[in-house]
């Protein structure tokens, strides 16, 4: 009989702005009706099955037939028609149903070589950046923008790029389409033109990393963010608050491609100006975000953001004195990702409610960022009170108990009153909830870096070269008895083992925020020690095997960050010389 008509439509066939907003999609084509309503481009994922959608199939089925007919003609009308320059035998063209565009197979043969159309460039996997569900619109990829001043981003492939590798990290820029909306006003334009630029430098250093030909507009880009910012005030006075994004943003990317210095002067000055303008303060957001909500937010979420990358760089360091550690935010929290990109904010939640969460007789749940910046916040006090212990302690139990009550009542805590709701970080619908993935790589990286020097996972002396991990003093901490080495021990493998738990679930190494790098190398230093010095028969096997899947790791997130290969060397080579592998093993 003929086949019954279908009722309903899958998840899987969302539109990628709906997949990227997380939010429901009915999958009417051309265009859902969340796009229609929000007059936005509406485009689908190719399958991943690879083949042909329906329509696809068709339009080929039809270009077939006319072919045919067309050479049924005889040669001399297909000669007329190809001299013409129009006709049935230029080269045709079938929507994929995905908003690319492809030239169909053998139409191309009736040129002659010299005046072919060029062969299009290979589309971009945007699973290599993102999970499944975020990917971005091929069509874009393959013709970035070739206005790279213009304020105009509505169809700006760097952009969506972005938005859809970056921005899910480090959230502190406005929603896209509030950006979008931002830059119909003249006076916001020159505001957010040095913001634009690094999202723009910040797109094309994942694009440049598959398709090469893009590296000169990389690094074009990145000329052309670094003017805009040289030529913006670097005073408070000059009240441009998205400068603070702009550096903080500008200041990571510049750290992952290896230039420290340049690095270090950007974070300086995005944390001036955080300071000097007030964002620290609850009241700045209402004050200066012009009654709009999503503005105020986004202010809320600068703040943060400058506070949680000013720790990852002092973690880095392994040093708890860092300049936002010592600052009396009162800044209010950011509201859930979801909220955010809808515009729908709701009245925030302080940092005094979520510090005394624990006495509330509701079950409140907070944003996934709200625990972050309370992770990053456990992360920095454990380690303020461990590294303010004194090296050669030798009271009657030595640093060792106080190092246990410190680090494990801090992170343990935030651990056990993280919801059920959080707790599961990989969603159904195949996305990670990279907030919360960031908490914990961070604090069990933590653990371990506080842990290990008590434990018997102990340093080699090649560690020093590790851009990520720095050995304590030689002779430090070397009271702790045999029961508490053996404690701290279990306590940092354990933490390292839960790093590659968090890795191993199905999404493509370099969709995390690269600062996972330093996180990860924490981990996998103490493995290669726990392989050498503790670790024997199956137990050895299965650390191999997670080392193994660090290595992978590192080795992907170098493809798109150089200081992410330098660290890789450092451990490929630490590893070795643990080991005792032979060079080029």
């Amino acid at each position: 009989g003929s086949p019954k008509p279908t009722t309903g439509t899958r998840v899987s066939l969302a539109c990628l702005p709906c997949r990227t907003r997380h939010v429901r999609c009915d999958a009417k084509k051309p265009r859902c009706n969340r796009c229609c309503e929000e007059d936005k481009e509406c485009s689908y994922a190719k399958s991943r099955r690879g083949g042909l959608d329906r329509a696809a199939l068709a339009a080929r089925r039809n270009q077939a037939a006319a072919l045919a007919a067309a050479k049924n003609n005889g040669s001399s009308s297909s000669s007329n028609a190809n001299s013409s320059g129009g006709g049935q035998l230029s080269p045709a063209r079938s929507n994929d149903g995905n908003g690319s565009s492809n030239t169909m197979c053998g139409l191309t043969s009736g040129f002659p070589p010299a005046h072919r159309p060029p062969p299009p460039q290979p589309a971009i996997d945007p699973s290599l950046y993102t999970p499944p569900d975020d990917a971005w619109s091929v069509c874009s990829a393959i013709m970035p923008s070739s206005n790279l001043q213009s304020v105009d981003i509505s169809s700006d492939a760097f952009i969506d790029v972005y938005y859809n590798c970056f921005h899910r990290y480090h959230p502190c820029a406005p929603p896209r389409r509030f950006l979008e909306r931002y830059l119909q006003d003249p006076i916001r334009q020159d505001e957010l033109r040095p913001l634009v630029c690094v999202m723009r430098f910040v797109g094309s250093i994942y694009l440049s990393s598959h398709q090469h030909s893009l590296r000169p507009k990389c690094h074009e880009l990145e000329e052309l963010a670094a003017s805009a910012i040289a030529r913006a005030p670097s005073t408070s006075t000059a009240l441009n608050f998205f400068m603070v994004p702009c550096h903080t943003i500008f200041s990571a990317c510049m750290y992952w491609r290896g230039n420290t210095a340049r690095s270090r002067r950007h974070m300086d000055t995005a944390i001036q100006l955080a300071l000097d303008y007030g964002m620290h303060r609850s009241e700045f957001a209402v004050d200066h975000g012009d009654g709009d909500p999503v503005l105020e937010e986004c202010w809320r979420r600068v703040w943060w953001q400058v506070f949680i990358i000013d720790a990852y760089y002092a973690a880095i360091r392994r040093n708890a004195d860092f300049p936002t550690y010592h600052v009396d935010a009162t800044t209010d929290l950011p509201c859930e990702e979801d909220e955010y990109e809808r515009g729908e904010i709701p009245r925030p939640k302080t940092l005094d409610e979520f510090n005394s969460r624990e006495f509330s007789p509701e079950d409140t749940v907070f944003s996934s960022f709200a625990y972050l910046i309370g992770g990053v916040r456990g992360m920095a006090s454990a380690m303020a009170r461990v590294l303010a212990l004194p090296a050669n302690a030798s009271d009657s139990g030595g640093p060792s108990p106080r190092v246990l009550e410190s680090v494990d009542s801090i992170i343990e805590g935030w651990l056990l009153l993280l919801p059920e709701s959080k707790r599961d970080i990989f969603s159904a619908d195949g996305s990670v909830d990279e907030l919360i993935f960031q908490a914990m790589m961070a604090l069990h990286a933590t653990t371990v870096g506080l842990h290990r020097p008590f434990s018997n996972c102990s340093f080699d002396a090649l560690e020093c070269i590790s851009s990520c991990s720095h050995p304590p003093p030689t002779g430090a901490h070397p009271d702790a008895n045999a029961e508490f080495r053996l404690v701290h021990t279990v306590k940092c493998i354990r933490a390292a083992e839960a790093q590659i738990g968090l890795l191993a679930l199905p999404t493509k190494p370099c969709s995390h925020t690269p600062f996972v790098v330093c996180m990860l190398t924490t981990g996998t230093l103490s493995l290669l020690a726990a392989c050498r010095y503790t670790l024997r028969g199956q137990e050895l096997a299965v650390a191999r095997d997670q080392i193994r899947m660090s290595i992978g790791c590192h080795k992907a997130m170098a493809a798109v960050w150089s200081q992410a290969g330098s660290n890789l060397h450092e451990v490929q080579a630490i590893a070795r010389e643990v080991l005792g592998l032979p060079m080029g093993s």
